[in-house]
């Protein structure tokens, strides 16, 4: 496919772009330089999105620096690759283990960024991450932007936004009710309450995982085909928390997510550009046709203030964006 038809593609694709929303009228604080020291960081899930906190973190403090990464089950294998990256690896089991060297508020810096699916108690996981913080310090969370203090970041879901009709979501918009939103907001408190800070992330993707991968997996797709959907590239996220980490205030609760959503058939459409899903199927969807605007079309995501408090912006805008730069 050429370059030409694909700008012409995009081109007629149907994108809202934040600049257009109304900005959010919260003050927006200046931005701090990043630190200049190494502390130690404690990530609590080393999966995809934990690894590349770590190599955002070594990007900043050079490849020497401590990184602990949590994982749930010992695997000779993950846990070499883990070490391989410049991540120590430690079970759940190891916490508050003097030996171990994961006593508590041992660490400054620390990432909760473990999935709640398969995780029977999810929040006192989250109780004993906070546990081995050792608080924001002097310059940390309560001293305001600047980056010489500790933080504890935990990463939850925009998927806690109550509306879904299409409208526009910032950082304090209504939350919902349901059990699984109940359950990451629980956490939530739990952190910002603790002096911590919060990052809410649109649904992650790289281009073998994500929406459009699960989509084109199916005959048909539960949701209605002009549902939009938020999005954030893993490598996005993980700049996002990391942006967290160095200036976040204490009790901040923060949103990443690209400029614009894509609806469910957009998706599936960009995706179906390159390879390897040229040559999968379009799928049916369920819900019907409906103008965009009615509703059960899910939400559109400003997260400006975030951008402006901690000094961060995706590298791919859409993830129509990140289609364009893999096609020929």
């Amino acid at each position: 496919m050429s370059r030409v038809f694909f700008s012409e593609f995009m081109s007629g694709l149907c994108l809202l772009s934040l600049s257009s929303l109304t900005p959010s009228t919260r003050a927006r604080p200046a931005v701090a330089s990043a630190t200049s020291s190494a502390p130690p960081l404690l990530i609590v899930g080393a999966g995809v999105l934990g690894k590349l906190i770590a190599e955002e973190w070594r990007g900043l403090h050079g490849p020497d620096v401590a990184i602990r990464g949590v994982v749930r089950r010992a695997d000779a294998d993950r846990d070499a690759a883990l070490r391989a990256s410049g991540i120590t690896p430690c079970l759940r089991s190891d916490l508050f283990r003097a030996d171990a060297g994961l006593g508590e508020g041992s660490f400054g810096h620390v990432v909760f960024c473990a999935a709640p699916g398969g995780n029977d108690d999810y929040s006192a996981e989250v109780a004993a991450a906070l546990r081995m913080w050792g608080g924001g310090g002097e310059g940390g969370g309560e001293g305001g932007r600047e980056g010489g203090g500790g933080r504890f970041i935990f990463t939850s879901s925009a998927g806690v936004f109550a509306e879904q009709d299409g409208g526009v979501v910032t950082e304090g918009s209504a939350v919902s009710d349901t059990p699984r939103a109940a359950r990451l907001l629980a956490c939530e408190a739990a952190v910002t309450a603790a002096g911590g800070a919060v990052v809410r992330l649109a649904g992650l993707y790289l281009l073998e995982r994500g929406a459009h991968n699960a989509y084109l997996g199916m005959e048909t797709v539960k949701g209605r085909a002009d549902g939009l959907i938020n999005q954030v590239h893993y490598a996005d996220a993980a700049s996002a928390v990391v942006a967290a980490l160095q200036r976040a205030q204490a009790g901040d609760t923060l949103v990443a997510a690209d400029d614009a959503p894509l609806t469910r058939e957009q998706i599936c459409t960009v995706a179906r550009l390159v390879s390897p899903f040229d040559a999968r199927p379009m799928p049916a969807f369920e819900g019907g046709e409906a103008a965009r605007g009615g509703a059960g079309t899910g939400k559109v995501i400003d997260c400006s203030y975030t951008r402006e408090a901690v000094g961060w912006a995706p590298r791919y805008r859409t993830f129509a964006d990140f289609i364009e730069r893999l096609a020929p």
